[in-house]
């Protein structure tokens, strides 16, 4: 009983016990990895009942997929790749859904989205600038800024989520910055203008 407490909320041991058979410790893996996950897939898509849906979707791709690991990495940085996946499928989907509604717009409609008050600097006029500046990214840029600043993630731990080396990511994330300081520079510079 002791061993079995003590061994409760390590990942790896859970892992091993789900794989054959032991549905606690498959919800306990649930219960340790739901928030994250959940934080991951909103840091992606911006949508609550979207991101739901990418963390029970990932649970089920986790179990269908658990004789499949191996124990190579860490089994959250595994587990991570899934959601990330999931969720970066589920954000092409909605992206493809948001240009077939946004050509419907009008072209005026648009432009009054980015017409607000004089005070310019004020953090309710920035905001949906750094929102569309983050829209405007890249896909790898706009999920390691993501993960960066929102989820509060380092560069090693975005690197084994993505796939991707240390360096790759801080570029991507320098990159990310660069583009959304020019984007919302210029775009000040133009609601001032008469």
């Amino acid at each position: 009983m002791e061993e079995r407490l003590a061994d409760y909320e390590d990942p790896e041991v859970l892992c091993q016990r789900a794989k054959r058979g032991d549905r606690d410790s498959f919800n306990q893996l649930v219960y340790l990895f739901q928030k994250k996950i959940f934080l991951l897939a909103m840091s992606i898509l911006r949508h609550r009942e979207e991101a739901l849906e990418v963390v029970q979707e990932t649970f089920m791709k986790l179990y269908l997929s658990l004789n499949s690991y191996q124990e190579r990495g860490t089994f959250e940085t595994w587990l991570m790749r899934i959601a990330k996946n999931v969720a970066i499928d589920h954000y092409r989907k909605l992206r493809s859904q948001r240009r077939w509604i946004e050509e419907k717009e009008s072209l005026s409609s648009r432009q009054s989205l980015l017409v607000g008050p004089s005070n310019h600097n004020s953090l309710s006029e920035l905001r949906p600038l750094v929102d569309q500046a983050i829209s405007n990214l890249a896909e790898k840029q706009r999920i390691v800024f993501l993960l960066r600043y929102l989820q509060g993630f380092s560069f090693e731990e975005i690197a084994c989520v993505l796939g991707l080396s240390v360096g790759t990511v801080k570029s991507l994330h320098f990159k990310a910055f660069q583009k959304m300081k020019a984007f919302i520079k210029r775009s000040l510079k133009e609601r001032k203008r008469p």
